[in-house]
């Protein structure tokens, strides 16, 4: 597909920019750490994770990026908690929940929230380990997924499995369970037929991005190269997966988008300073919002960025509301 003309960046986007045209959206204060960029139905806003004490670290909270004013709102209370979303389709259109991971009562479970605040409630209950952590929500906001985790023998000492269940938390069914693999951060497809994922052959293998069917069968790996390919999401009209990825053996991740059967990634930045990860598409196609750190070290804290999709085309979104 021929590239478009170079995109005029909006004036809102003017923090800094580097080499490969990306812009920077956030400076967190300290050394606190934004991620998981995921944007609102309409486009006009962001939710993010922002991390307290550097990259992972917690306490974390979400908070709203108001892409007009630029200005920043805490939507959950940190207090010694980490409430963390995914990016991708954590925000959902029919509903206009948030839905996010948090370890609030003790044990992590899956949470929604509106993005005024209100509706903060519970989706699954449960005591103790395993975690439910990484949701998504399914296009008609009737359904959830997310990754169950729980210690095992891998390299970081976590093994995770995909699940799903209804909005209201019942009906929760495990879509993955080979023992012989870690299948970490779901995210479903905007038609709702696929779900995608990232797996590793344990103890240590390569991470790959596969699809699933919502009845845990016709699995396919998208991503099958010498690559790492991690933090997936889709393109909104679903042709598309979007991914931080080290194809071609980059030292340092940049964000690659894959067509959603699979095939040769496009590489969307070009940075060999920064990692680039965790990347969201806009709802109207035309930008990728990702997090970026510089250098290998992960404990380095992260801020938001954005870059033109310049080969996509707009598709129709909801008004602001």
């Amino acid at each position: 597909m021929p590239p478009s003309p170079p995109p005029t960046f909006p004036s809102w986007l003017a923090l800094e920019t580097r080499a490969d045209g990306a812009r920077r959206l956030t400076a967190p204060p300290g050394d606190s750490s934004d991620q998981n960029p995921a944007y609102s139905p309409n486009g006009a806003q962001m939710v993010f994770t922002r991390f307290d004490r550097g990259y992972n670290e917690g306490p974390a909270a979400l908070l709203l990026l108001d892409l007009a004013t630029r200005q920043i709102t805490r939507l959950t209370p940190a207090e010694d908690q980490d409430n963390v979303n995914l990016p991708g389709s954590a925000w959902n259109p029919h509903n206009n929940r948030i839905i996010f991971a948090s370890d609030r009562m003790e044990s992590g479970d899956v949470w929604r929230v509106a993005p005024d605040g209100s509706d903060f409630s519970r989706i699954t209950h449960h005591d103790g380990k395993p975690w439910y952590i990484e949701p998504s929500w399914s296009p008609d906001g009737k359904w959830i997924v997310f990754e169950v985790r729980q210690g095992g023998k891998s390299e970081d000492g976590y093994v995770g499995k995909i699940w799903k269940g209804q909005a209201d938390g019942s009906g929760l069914t495990r879509l993955t369970g080979d023992p012989a693999f870690d299948d970490r951060q779901p995210n479903w497809s905007p038609a709702g037929d696929r779900i995608l994922f990232q797996r590793r052959e344990l103890p240590d293998g390569q991470w790959d991005i596969y699809t699933i069917d919502p009845q845990g069968g016709t699995l396919r790996n998208v991503t099958a190269n010498p690559a790492s390919d991690t933090d997936a999401s889709w393109s909104p009209d679903g042709k598309w997966i979007v991914v931080s990825c080290d194809y071609g053996g980059l030292l340092l991740p940049n964000i690659f988008v894959y067509p959603a059967k699979g095939g040769t990634p496009l590489r969307i930045t070009t940075t060999d300073t920064h990692e680039d990860g965790a990347p969201s598409w806009s709802p109207d196609g035309q930008w990728v919002s990702f997090e970026s750190h510089p250098g290998q070290d992960e404990d380095t804290p992260a801020d938001l960025w954005i870059i033109h999709a310049p080969w996509t085309a707009p598709v129709t979104v909801a008004p602001p509301s």
